[in-house]
């Protein structure tokens, strides 16, 4: 079962008083059912929130919008309410009658721990297009060139962040940071004989969409690419990347060969060493 992660920037509620609320309190077990309580008690409505509390920080944060039209006390009795617990260290707050409200208090957006922009696949998929449009044929070598490098900088940032072993025996995890990021719903098939080739399938692959202007021929230059640049990072290895199955000539799902290079070198094999195999049928 796969749920929609929805990364909202504002709150539309017409009539309604509205605020945005930013509590930060120590990361302590029954910290969030004790802050819900407070919000409880006050008759505030919570809507669209976060709550993030890192397994190795002393400070979670508890962010949301709300509706205080019914609230009594409103939102400076909310304030007081989530200051009296003992857990609570600080309580930010902005209000908005209009019945609208854009997050102002979040910047900057961070991904992993560093900053990121958030772009709708629509945004990005028009770019794509318009270099399609302008450089013809052209444009697959300028994607291609760009999506490369992209995918090498977020495997190093891995890389980086975990070291190279660990990150080449998480294969399967780390492929599915590009369904956490909105790119396709992944899925890897790896063969029982040998550690390569690998298949990924990528089902809603944002830029092969169904209509019929983007089936005038394969768009998922991007992907591939990113895709190939990623590999070649985590396992420091060259890779080749071909694509089998197309959403843009009506398959149900784009799929990606991915196999070794033929100047790669034979130690890849021991980088994947202390993987956990999975079930394949490639």
């Amino acid at each position: 079962m796969r749920y929609p992660k929805d990364i909202e920037i504002w709150e539309h509620a017409p009539g309604r008083r509205l605020a945005e609320v930013v509590v930060r309190l120590r990361n302590k077990k029954g910290a969030l059912a004790k802050c819900s309580q407070a919000i409880n008690d006050c008759n505030v409505n919570m809507l669209t929130g976060f709550f993030t509390a890192p397994g190795k920080a002393d400070t979670a944060t508890l962010s949301f919008f709300a509706d205080v039209t019914d609230s009594v006390s409103g939102l400076a009795g909310l304030k007081r309410s989530l200051l009296d617990i003992d857990i609570v260290e600080s309580v930010d707050a902005l209000a908005a009658e209009d019945g609208f409200m854009v997050d102002r208090q979040h910047f900057p957006v961070q991904w992993a721990g560093r900053k990121a922009v958030v772009m709708r696949a629509e945004a990005l998929n028009e770019m794509l297009n318009r270099l399609w449009e302008v450089f013809g044929t052209g444009a697959a070598t300028i994607i291609d060139q760009m999506a490369e490098a992209m995918g090498k900088h977020s495997a190093r940032e891995i890389v980086e962040d975990f070291g190279a072993k660990f990150a080449a025996s998480q294969l399967d995890e780390l492929l599915g940071t590009y369904s956490a990021l909105g790119y396709a719903d992944v899925s890897l098939e790896r063969s029982k004989s040998s550690d390569f080739p690998i298949v990924i399938n990528a089902r809603e692959l944002f830029e092969c969409g169904t209509n019929a202007k983007q089936r005038q021929h394969r768009r998922s230059a991007f992907f591939r690419a990113h895709l190939r640049g990623f590999m070649s990072v985590i396992f420091d290895s060259v890779f080749d990347v071909n694509e089998v199955q197309c959403a843009t000539e009506g398959d149900e799902v784009c799929s990606f060969r991915v196999t070794l290079a033929e100047t790669a070198p034979a130690s890849v094999a021991a980088r994947l060493s202390g993987r956990t195999e999975r079930a394949s049928n490639l």
